[in-house]
């Protein structure tokens, strides 16, 4: 074992200390004061030297997060204390039911305390308990069944904003909830839709998921975020109230929800319920906005000396509540279930509904997710079920009615051939046990793939739909996606319901295409897991197909946001020679290969370096797209909300709450002459200026 000298150990306990404190700054207190990128340097320095020196690696160093432990299976924890359910209120004559409750039972304990609650928004997430031992992170568990739940300790200590060792030396257990933020499970999808992998369904499973994976590498990879609210020793601390729960839960560094606060009295609880409507509907009240899915909120009576006096009933304590709101929900016949294929293969089962009213849009489809979905729900064709949207976009069927069947109910048939290709299909168990068709050489699989490629977000063929992909599989024009660049004018004009005017623009379209920048080709390749945030960041440092190709596990690992599974992904891709045939028939082809300023991919500095751009209101001489993509090319984050952690605000005429509350934070802001004053002045990409360019 090498002698590590006492300079680097002092540097590395330096590192540690600023980066939890900084962590600290950007999770607690929502106040960081360094730049993303800063972090980002400290953190490799520390990296680094523990891997020079890996006799200084402790467990709860920050580097500590990216995961990796496998186990074979989740073993049983018994909680310290019971980790209760909570009753539901669900209108405003039950909440005030509980109201008038509490005040009787403290009327008969002496009730000189009064009824003041502490609320905050209750989180469709998981529930956890953490154990700290003098201060370390040491223990992780589901709720289970209130008693006994599972050690998912390796997959908790993951997550980014909970930190591994607390700002005070202490030994407490803490309950908090696990949950995805809407943004970041937008982006997760759109990643995976864009690497060609099934969609989640929502948030709150898919939070709950990435906890129970049994390689922690793959949760490292997830956007988890926490909030705790618990404090099990509280009063053993001498605490006696949830608002000082929180307030020393913040002490010790933990993330608390920075909307709770406590409510004087029935009317004040009633009007933050209201305000909490009002933003879980997408709006927001003073410039504030929740950026995750909430189901109700949580009332917890402030004193907590009185919890014990009002005890507890069979299933929930009696001094706290989950009020929520009723969703709207309608039911309607199951008439048959089809299925989607993608474009890597997998049958997504889909649900063909009697048309029915559900918040004022006709419903004739409801999302099946999988085929573990359909079992679940114990569902047959003609059976009466219910569906509602809730959070969702697409609606989704929650359940059947409970009444006797008929007997003129069926069971869903399984389609066991490829309906494409007439291969037989797979079990996927990697997809939900989804079924699955291994040909890569599917037409239905072509279809989506070329359909893909042609999208607004990938190569922006315009003009070029589905319906014109399919078209030219048909008569055997496009076998792969190089075939793309063969295609003539007048081949096209041949084609059924093609004029030669829209022939003509379609081909026109598609040899622009080949102008498009390094990223978008990336993009296209449908590498696992890299969508198009991924591909910019590869194409800005490595600059080009060339140099991605060669790139091993361990050069790709060095890149700051691609983890070890993304890694191994990009690097087995190119391995494979069909792969690699497919690049070099696009490069035949002549698209892009590589950056306009490839020389100066690695280290030429970013206009935005890695700053949050939010962009809102109108941009007269551009789309927002447009906008977006020269931001993120140029280093920016483009978030789409803002918050304490946005750097700028770009404000176009008609920008509305972003701009109030970006002002009511003091945020740096834009307009649009500052916006243009920029691109025309600093040095930017591309160098070469597009069309929409301002003159």
């Amino acid at each position: 074992m090498s002698q590590v000298p006492d300079s680097v150990r002092k540097e590395v306990e330096q590192l540690r200390a600023d980066l939890a404190d900084h962590a600290y700054r950007y999770y607690v207190l929502d106040a960081p004061v360094i730049s993303d990128a800063e972090y980002d340097r400290m953190y490799r320095s520390l990296e680094e030297l523990e891997r020079q020196y890996p006799e200084l690696v402790t467990p709860d160093s920050i580097t500590q997060k990216v995961g990796g432990q496998i186990i074979s299976k989740f073993e049983p924890v018994t909680h310290a204390s019971r980790m209760y359910s909570l009753e539901n209120a669900l209108t405003e004559e039950e909440f005030v039911a509980f109201d008038e409750r509490i005040s009787k039972m403290l009327g008969q304990a002496g009730g000189m305390f009064g009824n003041e609650y502490f609320c905050e928004p209750k989180l469709d997430g998981l529930a956890v308990s953490i154990t700290y031992v003098d201060g370390v992170f040491s223990l992780a568990a589901t709720r289970g069944d209130g008693s006994v739940g599972e050690n998912v300790t390796a997959n908790v200590r993951t997550i980014s904003s909970l930190p591994l060792r607390l700002r005070k030396p202490v030994s407490i257990t803490v309950r908090g909830e696990i949950f995805i933020k809407a943004e970041d499970f937008e982006a997760l999808n759109r990643s995976r839709e864009e690497a060609g992998e099934e969609l989640y369904a929502n948030a709150r499973n898919t939070a709950a998921g990435s906890i129970r994976q049994l390689d922690s590498s793959i949760t490292a990879s997830r956007p988890l975020s926490i909030y705790l609210y618990s404090l099990v020793e509280a009063t053993e601390l001498g605490v006696t109230t949830q608002s000082g729960v929180i307030d020393y839960l913040r002490d010790c560094g933990l993330p608390v929800n920075p909307l709770g606060h406590v409510c004087s009295g029935r009317d004040e609880v009633l009007a933050f319920h209201h305000d909490l409507a009002v933003m879980r509907g997408g709006g927001s009240v003073n410039g504030v906005s929740l950026p995750y899915a909430i189901d109700g909120m949580v009332v917890k009576l402030n004193n907590i000396t009185l919890w014990n006096s009002l005890g507890f009933t069979a299933k929930y304590p009696r001094y706290m509540l989950a009020y929520k709101w009723p969703e709207a929900e309608v039911a309607t016949r199951l008439n048959d279930v089809t299925f989607q294929i993608s474009r890597q293969g997998v049958y997504s089962p889909v649900a063909e509904l009697e048309p029915v009213q559900l918040e004022g849009v006709t419903v004739s489809r409801a999302t099946l997710h999988n085929l573990n979905e359909i079992e679940r729900l114990d569902i047959m064709l003609g059976d009466e079920v219910f569906i509602k949207r809730g959070g969702e976009v697409i609606p989704k069927i929650i359940g059947r009615s409970r009444r006797e069947r008929d007997g003129s109910e069926s069971v869903i048939p399984l389609p066991s051939h490829c309906q494409y290709c007439e291969t037989v299909l797979e079990k996927d168990s990697e997809r939900s046990h989804n079924l699955r068709c291994p040909n890569r050489d599917c037409q239905g699989r072509l279809v989506e793939r070329v359909a893909y490629f042609a999208s607004r977000g990938v190569m922006d063929i315009e003009g070029f739909s589905r319906k014109t992909a399919a078209k030219l599989i048909q008569e055997g024009l496009v076998r792969d996606l190089p075939d793309l660049y063969s295609l003539s004018a007048a081949q096209l004009s041949e084609l059924e319901g093609f004029a030669e005017i829209s022939a003509q623009n379609i081909y026109d379209a598609i040899q622009s295409s080949k102008a498009q920048p390094l990223w978008r080709v990336i993009c296209a390749l449908e590498i696992s897991q890299v969508g198009s945030q991924t591909a910019k960041l590869l194409a800005r440092r490595l600059g080009s197909i060339e140099k991605l190709a060669a790139a091993s596990t361990e050069d790709l690992e060095k890149i700051s946001g691609i983890g070890k599974v993304m890694a191994e992904d990009i690097a087995g891709w190119f391995r494979d020679e069909r792969n690699m045939s497919l690049v070099n028939g696009l490069a035949d082809a002549g698209l892009m290969m590589s950056e306009e300023d490839e020389d100066e991919t690695d280290s030429s500095p970013m206009l935005f370096d890695e700053k949050t751009v939010v962009l809102t209101g109108t941009i007269s001489f551009a789309s927002r797209d447009q906008i977006k993509e020269w931001l993120e090319l140029n280093g920016a984050k483009a978030a789409g909300s803002v918050s304490k952690k946005t750097h700028i605000v770009i404000a176009g005429p008609g920008a509305g709450s972003k701009l109030e509350k970006a002002k009511s934070l003091g945020l740096e802001i834009w307009d649009e002459e500052r916006l243009i004053e920029v691109m025309r002045t600093k040095p930017s990409r591309p160098s070469t200026k597009p069309d929409w360019w301002p003159a």
